[in-house]
């Protein structure tokens, strides 16, 4: 039915601008004394539960029992876990993204959504990126200078944005002629953010791509690799960038040769975390993982409030048993995924979407961050998909 596709048209709309925002509220996009998150959340909400209306009859999947295995025992171990160790407002906060954002929305693309609409979804984000490339480059002195987001979001989630243009715009095939320009101007701005992890995360993606479809790629990408070298050391524009203080920062550990105050960072954050999965193996509930940490003064001091590390999060606050389900969940969709990789296009752009937002919910950002990769994952475990050569 027609209106029954207008539905999940406006649905994944407003979706992509509820994963854009993180959360149903936020005190800093006001405009004239309006708050636009209020409009958006509401206007999601009636969407989400037209639709969910909808759903008759589900076919059940070893991938949406994974799915919905996880979920599930996720808020209820939680709650169970809050009533022993508390909750504070961040912890709060957390969970109310992930059961009204993140699950809603991956159950929907899981039940509903078919090629069109996965394609639809894609342009959406793809969009995103570009707006908030439009406006960072607009706003490109003030990133050169401080690290800053635009839109209420911050550096991190910017960079991450962009990182997640970069990679649409390379594996697209309707981008194809437009990706010379587009993919080094998503990963020069996102230099300027001045954060690492998504940079990282893309250089480590482009790697695996390249391993992938090494015969293929070898001498066009040895050609096209020393003319981009030569030309950036030719005209001096390394050294212009290194000036720039955001970007500088971004290689930082590897003008400190890896000793720098990242690198002890995150080995207090890992070690944390081990400490408090060996002393609480069936977790401590969102959002305490500091508060039930053993150097909970250094972490407060440092403003460390979760591991950077989805994994470590999950076993830390959710313990092992949610950690087992969701490893075999992503374990899952990969394996199914690589299988059929192979000359499809429309996995090709999803499963490199996925290996970045990965490898960076492994290296930065929360559970609230990781909104994407679950959505990724939901859009992997579309049939039609897997089993069509285009998006």
């Amino acid at each position: 039915m027609k209106s029954n596709r207008l539905l999940i048209i406006l649905f994944t709309l407003f979706a992509g601008a509820m994963l854009a925002i993180g959360r149903f509220y936020d005190h800093r996009l006001e405009v004239y004394g309006v708050n636009l998150t209020i409009i958006l959340s509401s206007i999601y909400s009636i969407i989400l539960i037209c639709i969910f209306l909808l759903i008759k009859k589900s076919e059940l999947t070893f991938s949406k029992i994974l799915q919905y295995s996880f979920f599930s025992i996720a808020i209820l171990s939680n709650l169970v876990l809050w009533i022993f160790y508390d909750f504070n407002e961040y912890g709060l906060i957390k969970f109310l993204n992930f059961i009204l954002i993140t699950i809603p929305i991956s159950v929907i693309i899981s039940e509903r959504f078919s090629r069109k609409d996965a394609k639809t979804l894609i342009w959406v984000l793809f969009g995103i990126s570009f707006m908030l490339l439009s406006i960072s480059l607009i706003n490109i002195s003030s990133l050169a200078e401080n690290r800053s987001g635009v839109l209420g979001g911050g550096p991190i989630i910017l960079s991450r944005w962009l990182c997640l243009g970069a990679i649409i715009s390379f594996f697209h095939p309707k981008l194809k002629k437009y990706r010379i320009i587009l993919f080094p101007l998503f990963i020069i701005v996102a230099l300027f953010t001045g954060s690492r992890g998504p940079i990282a995360s893309i250089l480590i993606t482009m790697t695996l791509y390249f391993f992938l479809n090494f015969r293929k790629l070898f001498w066009r990408f040895i050609v096209l690799l020393s003319l981009l070298i030569s030309l950036v050391f030719i005209t001096g524009f390394h050294n212009q960038l290194l000036e720039v203080k955001t970007v500088s920062r971004v290689f930082m550990n590897v003008q400190d040769g890896g000793g720098g105050k990242s690198t002890s960072g995150r080995t207090i954050l890992f070690q944390t975390s081990i400490d408090e999965i060996i002393e609480y193996p069936l977790g401590v509930g969102f959002g305490n993982w500091e508060v039930y940490s053993k150097d909970r003064s250094t972490l407060s001091l440092k403003k460390l409030f979760y591991p950077h590390n989805l994994l470590l999060e999950i076993l830390c606050e959710m313990g092992f048993v949610t950690s087992i389900i969701f490893i075999l969940y992503v374990v899952f969709i990969l394996l199914n995924t690589i299988i059929k990789l192979k000359n499809n296009v429309g996995l090709n752009i999803l499963f490199y979407t996925f290996a970045f937002l990965l490898l960076n919910s492994m290296i930065s950002g929360d559970l609230s961050d990781a909104r994407l990769l679950f959505v990724v994952l939901s859009l992997l475990s579309i049939k039609e998909i897997r089993n069509v050569n285009n998006l």
